[in-house]
């Protein structure tokens, strides 16, 4: 008996040793593997996420982080993100939300309860409308919305926008950098604008 018993002291000491080891390594190839698996500059996803992605499964609340070609970040959350079948560029996201944060202090966030990443193309669509917030107090309900994730810029139909001068409508808008680098909202075709006085 005391033999088995000694054994199971030896077993039970050197796992105490063993796996919080083991522990260490695993954790430690979470962290060297991420950034080595980019599918295009500013969009990542970790091994797990391309093994579920590659066998046609989604991944539940994704996280994406990425920049502009000008290092500007922006920060994408969503509840789905799901390949489509029939192009391997495409996923469908569902409750998509984000951020992107410009050089100048200014953010823009969107969201959409449906949208289509095409990561060939750094861009995402909102094809049944959306919402987007600016940091100086615009807020607007949007038809189509189309960000470039490679420029910041976004582009669209159908706006409906309240804000600090009032209530603004027109067919088409776009957010884009000028000449400054500042990004600026702007309104085009049928704009119909109630100024709050």
């Amino acid at each position: 008996m005391a033999r088995g018993h000694g054994t199971y002291s030896r077993f039970v000491a050197l796992f105490k040793i063993l796996l919080p080891l083991i522990a260490l390594a695993v954790l430690g190839t979470v962290f060297l593997f991420t950034s080595e698996n980019t599918i295009e500059s500013g969009l990542s996803f970790s091994r797990a996420d391309m093994a579920l992605l590659e066998a046609g499964s989604f991944i539940r609340n994704p996280q994406i982080d990425g920049q502009t070609a000008k290092g500007e970040p922006f920060f994408l959350t969503a509840d789905k993100i799901k390949p489509q079948d029939d192009d391997a560029n495409l996923f469908t996201i569902t409750a998509l939300k984000g951020a992107f944060h410009f050089a100048t202090g200014a953010s823009v966030a969107i969201e959409a309860s449906m949208a289509t990443m095409d990561v060939k193309a750094q861009t995402i669509r909102f094809n049944a409308g959306g919402r987007i917030e600016t940091s100086d107090g615009n807020i607007a309900e949007v038809g189509t919305l189309l960000v470039n994730l490679t420029t910041g810029e976004l582009s669209g139909t159908g706006i409906e926008a309240d804000g600090p001068l009032g209530h603004i409508s027109a067919d088409d808008f776009r957010i884009e950098s000028n000449e400054d680098e500042n990004h600026v909202l702007w309104f085009e075709n049928n704009v119909r604008m109630l100024y709050d006085l």
